[in-house]
């Protein structure tokens, strides 16, 4: 399961042709509306930006907005530097929009359309992004929590050949331990968990473990927060791990088939750097992100919070009225942020989903990769959790 990278930067005028199969309307230029226009003004809730000055903003970006009209609001668009970066067709707009850091001032405005096909476009403001910090979900969100937990779905242990390595040999192990690490004192104090085990027979020695949720794909959804905690203990020694590998997939039924999106990562320990599953050449491959170092300290828990999009191939996200294979052109995979015990980076690379012969999937996987024989590799998972939305 991987992915690819591609920032396809286009014009207003294109991004503005766009849209007029998507919500229907006459585009406008802003400042130049027809006397007809029933739209009132756009108004921004967030960010708090100001006409006077230049505001400070993390990524990703929360914009929130509203606007009203006597026929009905049907859409909104983000416009940043000129290009559109996120459009829906929706009465309201609450969006996260991933953008560079230290990228300089940007500006941005939104526009808000109605079903007679008016518009009105908000005051252009001007931003710069300064820092990354996880998103924070909407109140609707779908939240799986407990994923750890065992009477919460199956846990599989796959050491298929196709898997990778030379060899295949993991193990799902105990839970409950009273020295390494203390399980009783584990982030969420159940006493309760998953205990992935590697003994390595051979160099590369691979195995996978591998949570689908219970409750389908959930196709609708195109943000995803992961979050949970994990604990290397001491016996497991540096040279012997290859890689840890973290990754979530969705399949999702679109107008050519099913697609397969796979948010791959990982901890290449060789190199201590972070990789992800992103384009190269011509397919999918592991990318140094140029995060590093990544290696995990022993003897102590980690908290990891991933976030994610699907997004279309131009790496911005259309958000229909009605999610369905016709109209949910959200094709590509778009990585945001990673933040490890509270230090939030950006990643931001952007690859394509493949075609897949899979079923309509939600889930998530951890892989243990050895570097040597005759080790044992282990890794404890514990509250781990799924926003979506």
């Amino acid at each position: 399961m991987k992915k690819s990278c591609l920032w396809m930067k286009r014009n207003a005028s294109q991004h503005r042709t766009a849209l007029l199969p998507l919500l229907l309307i006459s585009v406008v230029a802003a400042g130049s509306l027809s006397l007809s226009a029933t739209v009132t003004a756009v108004s921004i809730q967030s960010p708090n930006l100001s006409l006077t000055k230049t505001t400070e903003v993390t990524s990703p970006v929360h914009f929130a907005a509203t606007a009203e009209s006597n026929e009905g609001i049907t859409g909104y668009v983000v416009y940043l530097d000129g290009n559109n970066v996120y459009q829906n067709s929706s009465p309201a707009m609450d969006a996260w929009i991933l953008l560079p850091p230290k990228s300089g001032k940007h500006s941005v405005y939104i526009e808000a359309w109605d079903k007679s096909g008016s518009g009105v476009a908000s005051s252009t403001y001007s931003i710069q992004v300064r820092g990354v910090a996880a998103p924070v979900a909407p109140a609707n969100a779908t939240r799986l929590v407990g994923i750890d937990k065992p009477a919460e779905g199956t846990w599989v242990v796959d050491n298929n050949n196709n898997v990778g390595g030379e060899c295949n040999t993991g193990s799902i192990g105990t839970w409950n331990n009273n020295s390494d690490p203390n399980t009783a004192n584990s982030p969420d104090y159940d006493e309760n968990g998953q205990h992935f085990v590697l003994d390595s027979k051979c160099t590369y020695d691979d195995s996978l473990f591998f949570w689908k949720n219970p409750g389908g794909g959930q196709p609708s959804t195109t943000n995803f927060l992961w979050d949970f905690w994990i604990y290397i203990p001491n016996s497991t020694s540096d040279k012997s791990v290859q890689a840890l590998e973290f990754d979530l997939f969705q399949a999702v039924s679109l107008s050519q088939g099913v697609h397969e999106f796979m948010f791959g990562s990982q901890c290449n320990y060789a190199t201590n750097q972070w990789q992800f599953w992103l384009p190269k050449g011509s397919g999918l491959t592991w990318v140094n992100g140029g995060l590093s170092p990544c290696q995990f300290s022993t003897g102590q828990w980690h908290h990891l919070t991933y976030f994610y999009q699907r997004v279309t191939t131009s790496g911005y996200q259309v958000i229909p009225a009605t999610f369905s294979s016709s109209t949910d052109t959200n094709s590509d995979v778009r990585f945001g942020t990673l933040t490890i015990d509270g230090d939030a980076m950006y990643i931001g690379g952007l690859a394509y989903s493949t075609s897949s012969s899979w079923n309509p999937v939600l889930g998530i996987q951890h892989q243990l990769d050895s570097a040597e024989s005759g080790f044992t590799i282990e890794q404890y998972d514990d509250e781990e959790s799924l926003t979506t939305w």
